[in-house]
C-alpha cells in the first residue's frame, strides 16, 4: 500500500470520478484505475461500486475513507515538520481581480523569494468562479469575496476593500458632492453581473430609487481603462486605482450615494492535506499585517 494509492482513492471518493482524480494528480485515468485496483487487491475488498455513471463508495470503501484521511493527515504533518516550513511542488492559488491588482503580486514575490523550490500557479477570475474551482479542487486556495457558505470550504476573514466612484478629471465631476440624481443620469462601469460587488451595487441603487446605466465588464483593468478614457464613472475598489490617482489620471468622487465595501476571505477545501493552504493563509495574514491597514485595505484579524 502506497501513499500514491491512498491519495488516488481519496480523490476519487471526494471528486466522484476517476477522470477528475487523474486531472488533480496530473496523471492518466488508467494510472488511477491501476492504483485503485492494486489497493483493493492489497486490502482484499472492493472500495468502489462502478455500476453507475459516477463511482460510489461501497461500505468497505466508506470505512477505509476514514483511515485514508488519517493516513494522509499524518503524511502532511510529517512533510510539514521535516520541510522546515518550506513550500515545495506546485501550489495553485486563486485570486479575484481586486486581490490580484492590490497585493497578490507583492505577496507572490515574497513567497518565491522564501520558497525557491516551489512553483505557484495563479488563477485570476471572479469570486463565484473561483468558488467552483475550490469545490472541484482545481485550485488549492482562494483569495476571494466571501465567505463561502459550504461545509466543504474553510474560511478565514482577511480584509475589507472600500468601493468608490472614480472618474477622469476632464469630466469635471470632482471637488463637490454629487447628488444621487446626477448619478442617475450617468454611465457606470463596474464588475460583471454575477459578482458580489455588482449585486451589492444594484441592491443599493434600488434602495436609493435611482437607475443609472450599468456597464458590467468581466475584468477590472478594462473597467479602469473605460473610466480613464472618460466614458463614464467607475464603481471600483479604491486600492485598484491608487497609481492612477497619484498620476492624476483618475479622481475619487464625493457623492450622496455610498458604496458597500467588499469583504475578502482566504478559502480552501476541507481535507486531510490542508497543511499547504494553512501555511499560505498564515503567511498571507502576516504579510498584510506587516503592511498595515490603510484606506484601501482594512485588515479584519
Amino acid at each position: 500500500m502506497t501513499f500514491d494509492q491512498i491519495k488516488s482513492f481519496y480523490l476519487v471518493a471526494v471528486l466522484g470520478t476517476f477522470a477528475k482524480a487523474a486531472e488533480q494528480l496530473n496523471t492518466t485515468q488508467p494510472a488511477i484505475s491501476a492504483r485503485i485496483a492494486a489497493l483493493e487487491d492489497r486490502l482484499g475488498v472492493n472500495l468502489f461500486d462502478r455500476s453507475g455513471h459516477r463511482v460510489a463508495l461501497t461500505p468497505d470503501g466508506r470505512s477505509f475513507l476514514r483511515s485514508a484521511e488519517k493516513l494522509l493527515e499524518i503524511q502532511a504533518k510529517a512533510l510539514t515538520s521535516y520541510g522546515k516550513g518550506k513550500l515545495r511542488g506546485v501550489t495553485r492559488i486563486g485570486a479575484s481581480d481586486t486581490m490580484a491588482v492590490i497585493w497578490i503580486p507583492l505577496f507572490l514575490a515574497a513567497l518565491r523569494a522564501s520558497n525557491p523550490d516551489a512553483e505557484f500557479e495563479l488563477h485570476i477570475g471572479p469570486s463565484y468562479r473561483l468558488r467552483d474551482e475550490l469545490l472541484a479542487r482545481t485550485i488549492d486556495i482562494g483569495f476571494i469575496a466571501g465567505p463561502v457558505s459550504n461545509p466543504e470550504i474553510v474560511n478565514h476573514l482577511l480584509c475589507d476593500c472600500p468601493m468608490i466612484f472614480a472618474a477622469a478629471p476632464q469630466l469635471g465631476l470632482h471637488g463637490r458632492k454629487l447628488a444621487s440624481a446626477e448619478i442617475d443620469r450617468m454611465d457606470v462601469f463596474t464588475f460583471e453581473r454575477m459578482t458580489r460587488p455588482h449585486q451589492d451595487l444594484l441592491r443599493n441603487l434600488r434602495k436609493a430609487d435611482i437607475s443609472p446605466r450599468l456597464n458590467p465588464i468581466n475584468s477590472l483593468q478594462p473597467i479602469i481603462l473605460m473610466v480613464r478614457k472618460g466614458l463614464g464613472i467607475g464603481a471600483v475598489p479604491l486600492g485598484s486605482i491608487e497609481e492612477d490617482l497619484a498620476a492624476g489620471h483618475l479622481v475619487v468622487l464625493d457623492s450622496e450615494f455610498k458604496l458597500s465595501d467588499i469583504r475578502f476571505t482566504v478559502c480552501y477545501p476541507q481535507g486531510p492535506d490542508t497543511h499547504i493552504p494553512e501555511m499560505l493563509t498564515e503567511r498571507a495574514m502576516d504579510f498584510l499585517k506587516a503592511r498595515g491597514s490603510s484606506e484601501s485595505i482594512k485588515i479584519l484579524y
